[in-house]
């Protein structure tokens, strides 16, 4: 067994992780797919209310369950323990391979997109730029976890200054238009399937909640930190979101707002004519390195995590002695996130690693039902508010988005379910090199 983990990161740590996770590329990239996604005001706004009520549930069961097993890999650890290896290996090889990279490459490539407008530079340095930017923070959270989690702590504060910013300044310039809010409810077609399709982008942009869970085993007194992390970090960023799509409305109606890509530095160039892109630019830049650390520095625990208990991945649960970080588990979801920005586009990116995980997502808050009643409430284990139904509604909404993207999007959801599929024969080869391990003859 490996030695156990040195507990260096504080409440102000995990905090900064989590909310320098969730504020990343989405809040400014991607209000515009949820917009075409919906036929008014109301359901544009309604999506990003549901999306964080939806992800305070979730953000509650994953205090609990991250509390009861406070080990890096999250959702992991919870589907191993509950459920048994296979799943949680499934599970894993999905979020490494399906999930996890598809959103390093997203926020990357948006990263790069951004330094490019900033710049005034040509889209030909996009994927150089992205690629680069992946290479160096790999190396410097190889290098240590103090190096890793002092950029997250930085770049967290600079980039809820950028958000308080868009919000302040966009409010008081009053260059905007109150009546791009009327009517703020026009039915038109069936505003449920609208909904569910709306809510598959939100949700992406909440995404990051969760984080903590996945160095629980290196942060400090976690019964008490990681709930406040997980659930504090969340309320903030919730907050963030709510205001700063209004002032995307207030200067672009939503016709306009569902054709504008680089959607914040849209909204700013009409207070600043001129400078206000290349400012919101620079903002993002800020944003999503920062975020793109977060996830480095999150992402590699996982596959480590599964290092430890698989032989197929065993290398990848190695530690460096000096610098105590699973370097080849970090290096491997570099490359990995190299071949996406290289082969795949954004939108298809967020397509197919948004629906598949959700399935994961309802079956771990089945395990926070599971595990409640199996083993009752520990000592120091957080208790989940409006317990059982909490947990209930979160599993509930995430079924629901699972089905409306299998029928609204078939091709993309069942492509992203045949990637997942493929753990399963690795589980079983990996099953066998540990059988062969234990009995040699």
């Amino acid at each position: 067994m490996p030695e156990p983990l040195q507990r260096r990161l504080s409440l102000t740590d995990a905090s900064a992780l989590v909310v320098g996770c969730i504020i990343g590329a989405g809040i400014f990239r991607l209000s515009d797919s949820v917009a075409r996604q919906s036929s008014s005001v109301g359901l544009f706004l309604a999506a990003w209310v549901i999306g964080g009520l939806l992800s305070l549930c979730g953000a509650l069961v994953w205090a609990e369950l991250a509390t009861r097993f406070p080990r890096n890999g999250g959702e992991y650890v919870f589907l191993s323990h509950t459920f048994g290896r296979s799943w949680g290996f499934v599970y894993g090889f999905t979020r490494l391979f399906v999930n996890r990279t598809g959103t390093l490459a997203i926020l990357a490539y948006v990263f790069a997109e951004h330094l490019a407008r900033a710049a005034g530079a040509s889209a030909g340095v996009v994927r150089p730029a992205a690629t680069a930017a992946v290479i160096l923070l790999t190396v410097i959270n190889a290098a240590g976890l103090r190096f890793g989690k002092n950029i997250q702590n930085v770049f967290t504060a600079l980039k809820v200054s950028a958000l308080l910013g868009i919000i302040v300044v966009g409010a008081l310039a009053g260059k905007g238009e109150v009546s791009h809010f009327t009517p703020l409810w026009v039915p038109s077609g069936n505003w449920l399937s609208q909904l569910g399709l709306a809510l598959i982008p939100v949700l992406w942009t909440y995404g990051g909640w969760y984080e903590a869970a996945y160095v629980a085993g290196e942060v400090k007194n976690p019964e008490r930190n990681l709930p406040r992390a997980i659930v504090g970090g969340l309320l903030v960023t919730t907050a963030l979101y709510l205001a700063v799509n209004l002032v995307y409305v207030y200067y672009l109606p939503l016709s306009t707002l569902r054709e504008t890509d680089l959607v914040a530095a849209g909204a700013m160039d009409r207070v600043f004519s001129g400078a206000g892109g290349r400012l919101v630019a620079a903002a993002v830049m800020v944003s999503t390195f920062g975020a793109l650390n977060g996830y480095i520095l999150s992402g590699g625990r996982i596959l480590a995590a599964m290092g430890e208990d698989h032989a197929l991945f065993r290398r990848f649960g190695r530690r460096h002695p000096a610098t105590d970080t699973p370097i080849l588990a970090l290096l491997a979801n570099a490359v990995l996130t190299l071949v996406l920005i290289w082969t795949g586009t954004l939108d298809s990116i967020v397509t197919f690693t948004e629906i598949v995980i959700y399935l994961f997502f309802a079956m771990t808050g089945v395990a926070a039902l599971v595990l409640r009643r199996r083993h009752g409430t520990p000592p120091g284990v957080y208790r989940v508010w409006g317990f059982p139904y909490t947990p209930a509604v979160f599993i509930a909404l995430n079924l629901a988005i699972v089905l409306n993207g299998v029928l609204e999007q078939p091709r993309e959801a069942l492509f992203g379910i045949a990637v997942a599929a493929v753990g399963i024969p690795l589980y079983w080869i990996s099953w066998s090199l540990d059988q062969k391990k234990v009995n040699p003859t």
